[in-house]
């Protein structure tokens, strides 16, 4: 796997509508999809449910197929990372509303297939655009958990690659490998610009993906776990609850409604974020 930065092209972008159950043909191997009304499903099973303004990249098409939940309106490309792979589907929730020039740009000027062969610097100029906005997103996600990485070159671009795939199962040593230092500098760099070590940071992002769905859906503990990157569901459990203060179940619960510090004061100290970021979400 390559695990340097992408660059981007587009094909084609469109609009389309799907009928609840419909699903998205794609045209190509990848594609990006916002969606403008509705909701839908992105992945077979354990799929993850993306609503209105919500996009997701996802690499490789046939294997995580779009569905729609309800009657949606969607804004869908031919988007393809050239360089580097993503395993599971790369996700940016409000994306319409962060990212709203990118969202209007395509919507008023789609790109034509055959611009791919007449106007070539077009589509690549369009790729970039939305592929660095997608990869924006989950660069803001690491600055919400990490403000002070920024200034380290080498954090950054850990962090940043673990926040565009949690799931994957990264290991020191290709962390090391795409900062280009030992695992022994990158460790003690993580340690000296955050405060913590990077699979420590791994398990935040793998809890703010498990926190995005707790919250938005009814989806069992042991689909949540598969989607946030554990192997099994007492796995899950156990990282849950030593990064909340709380079991999966019982955030759940506190994220619609039910007073958090009520249920367990520790979850709502400043040592558990996520759940405060993510219940700022929920409040859209």
């Amino acid at each position: 796997m390559d695990f340097s930065r992408p660059e981007w092209r587009i094909d084609s972008s469109w609009k389309c509508e799907l009928l609840e159950d419909g699903a998205l043909e794609p045209t190509r191997s990848s594609l990006w999809v916002l969606v403008c009304s509705g909701s839908i499903s992105v992945g077979g099973t354990g799929a993850t449910t993306l609503e209105a303004g919500d996009a997701a990249y996802v690499h490789h098409a046939l294997l995580h197929p779009v569905r729609a939940i309800a009657d949606s309106r969607l804004l869908v490309a031919d988007l393809h990372a050239t360089r580097g792979e993503f395993r599971g589907p790369m996700i940016a929730r409000g994306f319409a509303d962060t990212q709203s020039g990118i969202v209007a740009l395509l919507a008023a000027c789609p790109v034509r297939g055959e611009m791919r062969i007449e106007r070539p610097g077009v589509t690549a100029a369009y790729g970039e655009l939305l592929g660095s906005a997608m990869l924006s997103e989950h660069e803001r996600a690491v600055d919400e958990h990490l403000p002070r990485s920024s200034a380290d070159p080498v954090v950054r671009a850990a962090a940043v690659a673990m926040a565009a795939d949690p799931t994957r199962d990264w290991t020191l040593t290709e962390l090391a490998a795409l900062s280009h230092v030992g695992t022994t500098t990158l460790v003690a760099r993580f340690r000296e610009a955050t405060d913590l070590a990077p699979m420590q940071l791994l398990r935040r992002l793998r809890m703010r993906r498990a926190m995005d769905e707790l919250s938005r859906s009814d989806a069992a503990i042991t689909t949540v776990a598969r989607l946030a990157g554990y192997g099994s569901a007492e796995a899950f459990v156990r990282a849950f609850r030593a990064e909340t203060g709380l079991t999966p179940g019982r955030w759940r619960q506190s994220s619609r409604g039910t007073s958090r510090t009520a249920a367990n004061p520790t979850a709502a100290s400043p040592a558990s974020p996520a759940p405060t970021a993510m219940a700022a979400q929920t409040s859209r």
